[in-house]
């Protein structure tokens, strides 16, 4: 028999049954039914999605900064030597009033640009969540805490899957994929430009992965070699006369990644160069990446895409004072590229890039650097944000042992993942039946969308 989208969908939902939540079954249920249906696209428009993953953690506690003397004073004592000196903040007018006034420090001066002309916004306080918490129900009971916290790998799977307390093997991006892609087109609408991640991953759907100088080919049967004509020959007489189903369904796999080389490649040879001057880091590459993919859209015959792509070393236990600026300053400058790369482009208004990362970090300091936190900002960019303010809610007390500390420093989140991410899913054309299969705890949050998104 073979084994189709309906059959592996059916068996999902099967296996669901006695071991997941009833409400995770209703999910299956609603994400199985969907998935049947669509056929091909139902958009006429272009729109993508861009996560930025900071691996390691970004201490994002020290990228939005208390710039008013009281609380810049508390910021300061607890930072010890990781604190920004005041004078070299750089200050933020969100549209919406805060707790407390705002700056960024010197090395995200291109950041502080886009914000104040309205072409990014960050999110305050977000982080993993089963349910909204308060530091008193938690010392309550510890169960409602989403698993293995402070863990970097488990961290990661739970802002890539928006799903903490179910061993799940999919991501939100991969089950939106699951939801609408186009199933006449075999390239995957999640293009990886940094490896393997489980966020882009699905029941039927895996991402397609690519690096900065463009698609993995299989050398040794690379037709446009002279010396593979004969060696490529061979190879595709022994496909077409295998009539073994385990043989035909390698030729199809082989043949499905083949046309995939091709059609990529084409569109990435065929994509203009960008105006703009990229610097010269590992981010601003696989961003560069990212626009000539988005500018090649329409030979790629997709018009909805999430890319992924990273930057590393924010796991910054030491020699923070130092790493966490230039880190911040890469992130910045490729951001500003990327923008204005979109811009000349005409695609401002149909990327959306924003930030994760493993979890934000402690307040306290060792002295030279920060554990393993909970809660973090991050960063949303393009043209149908709506830039120039701060959403979600800032810790009220950033005072240690507030009741918004955990402990040492670890600020519990006051928005979660899944609003976020639904956030992000209701503009790139999701129903709220969608949304709810995609993001199955969603509905113990009151608020679905953040209203970040125009």
């Amino acid at each position: 028999m073979k084994f189709n989208r309906r059959h592996f969908l059916k068996s999902l939902l099967a296996s669901s049954v006695g071991v997941s939540t009833y409400g995770a079954t209703l999910g299956n249920l609603a994400l199985m039914n969907s998935a049947l249906a669509q056929t091909t696209t139902r958009f006429d428009d272009y729109k993508a999605l861009v996560c930025i993953f900071l691996h390691g953690g970004n201490d994002s506690f020290n990228m939005l900064v208390p710039t008013a003397n009281a609380e810049y004073q508390t910021y300061q004592s607890i930072r010890q030597a990781l604190a920004h000196n005041q004078n070299e903040l750089l200050a933020i007018t969100p549209s919406t009033s805060m707790p407390y006034d705002l700056g960024l420090p010197s090395a995200m001066s291109p950041l502080q640009q886009l914000f104040q002309q309205g072409d990014l916004a960050f999110l305050a306080n977000t982080g993993p969540l089963l349910q909204p918490v308060t530091k008193a129900q938690i010392e309550q009971d510890y169960s409602i805490l989403p698993p293995q916290l402070f863990s970097h790998n488990d961290q990661q799977k739970h802002w890539q899957t928006s799903w903490p307390e179910q061993t799940v093997l999919t991501g939100w991006a991969g089950r939106m994929a699951d939801l609408i892609m186009d199933t006449n087109n075999s390239l995957s609408m999640n293009l990886s430009i940094d490896g393997s991640n489980i966020l882009q991953t699905g029941v039927n759907s895996l991402p397609y992965a690519l690096d900065s100088s463009g698609v993995q080919t299989f050398e040794a049967l690379n037709p446009d070699e002279s010396w593979n004509a004969q060696r490529v020959s061979v190879f595709n007489q022994l496909l077409a006369a295998n009539k073994h189903t385990l043989g035909q369904g390698h030729s199809e796999i082989y043949t499905r990644a083949q046309n995939n080389i091709n059609v990529v490649s084409n569109a990435i040879e065929k994509a203009s160069a960008p105006t703009v001057t990229y610097p010269k880091n590992r981010l601003a590459k696989e961003l560069k990446m990212v626009a000539k993919l988005a500018s090649s859209q329409q030979l790629l015959g997709q018009q909805r895409q999430v890319f992924f792509v990273g930057l590393g070393g924010f796991d910054t236990h030491d020699n923070q004072a130092v790493k966490h600026p230039q880190l911040l300053q890469r992130i910045s400058d490729s951001l500003l590229a990327f923008n204005n790369d979109l811009k000349a482009r005409g695609l401002f208004d149909n990327v959306t890039s924003f930030t994760a990362s493993d979890f934000g970090r402690t307040l306290s300091s060792n002295g030279d650097g920060t554990d393993h936190g909970w809660g973090g900002h991050h960063i949303i960019m393009g043209g149908a944000v709506k830039g120039g303010d701060i959403y979600g809610s800032l810790p009220a007390d950033i005072n240690l042992n507030s009741a918004d500390d955990l402990g040492d420093g670890r600020m519990i989140p006051t928005t979660s993942v899944d609003q976020y991410s639904a956030t992000l899913s209701k503009w790139f054309g999701l129903t709220d039946n969608e949304i709810n299969a995609v993001f199955p705890n969603l509905q113990r949050f009151a608020q679905a969308d953040l209203g970040f998104m125009m």
